[in-house]
């Protein structure tokens, strides 16, 4: 995939420990692997440090393995990917698909991400400003992260496909029930996206038994960790073991040819 200089359009080349465009703009690759294309300084500097290191110690268990492999399936080997906020590429790495770029604003991500997967091209960017050619990826896809609706019409190809995961209706319920006096299940929102259509929708779901460490890495690395009380936060601390529902909506959109 050709990487596109975010400040005059012109394609990016490797050049040593950079990449360079012809009018000279410059933009070093990191000691770990990825590629620092976040120019702007955006204030926005993606999952923070906490979250990201919860993450990675709760998936690399192999809890969220069922999902992964479920997403691998619907993937080509021959396809170009782009995965749209892939964290520390714990489902980046696994994709069977020879040309990958990930893209995230967080850097602990990235380095963990990159430093591990040599396969796959890391890049420091916001997903809503891809650095990417029009028309020039296979499959993109978004797993528990905003939708960046306008850039995955522009990247797809004409046969195109566009891969989101979102949380299903019983989803962590039971971890819900332990901390909330009023536990909720999740609303699932109809997505609209413009000139692409919903071909199929696929459920997916496993549980599993977890221990008191697990349990609270799974919490810290859901949205509504930061809007919870530490009070409500606190009740974690007395369960030794809880058996929490993993359930997951897989969404295939296609670009919708008139």
């Amino acid at each position: 995939m050709k990487i596109i200089c975010p400040i005059c359009k012109h394609e990016l080349i490797k050049v040593d420990k950079s990449y360079v465009c012809e009018n000279k703009h410059c933009f070093d690759i990191a000691k770990e692997g990825y590629l620092n294309l976040n120019c702007k300084n955006s204030q926005n500097t993606g999952d923070e440090k906490e979250m990201i290191n919860a993450r990675r110690d709760f998936l690399h268990k192999g809890y969220y393995s069922f999902l992964r492999d479920a997403v691998n399936e619907l993937i080509n080997e021959d396809d170009k990917l782009l995965d749209l906020a892939c964290g520390e590429g714990y489902y980046t790495s696994f994709f069977k698909a020879k040309d990958k770029v990930g893209v995230d604003l967080s850097k602990t991500g990235l380095k963990i991400a990159a430093k591990k997967d040599k396969n796959t091209l890391y890049l420091l960017n916001n997903i809503f400003t891809n650095p990417l050619e029009d028309k020039s990826i296979d499959t993109i896809v978004t797993i528990f992260a905003p939708i960046a609706k306008q850039e995955i019409k522009r990247l797809l190809k004409d046969n195109g496909r566009f891969i989101l995961v979102k949380p299903n209706v019983n989803h962590l319920f039971e971890l819900k029930k332990a901390v909330y006096d009023n536990p909720y299940h999740n609303e699932i929102e109809d997505i609209e996206i413009e000139g692409l259509k919903l071909e199929n929708e696929i459920n997916v779901k496993s549980s599993a038994c977890l221990n008191n460490e697990d349990l609270n890495n799974l919490f810290m690395m859901t949205p509504y960790y930061h809007t919870t009380s530490q009070a409500d936060k606190d009740k974690l601390k007395c369960i030794d073991k809880l058996d929490v529902s993993f359930d997951f909506l897989i969404d295939i959109f296609s670009l919708y040819n008139e």
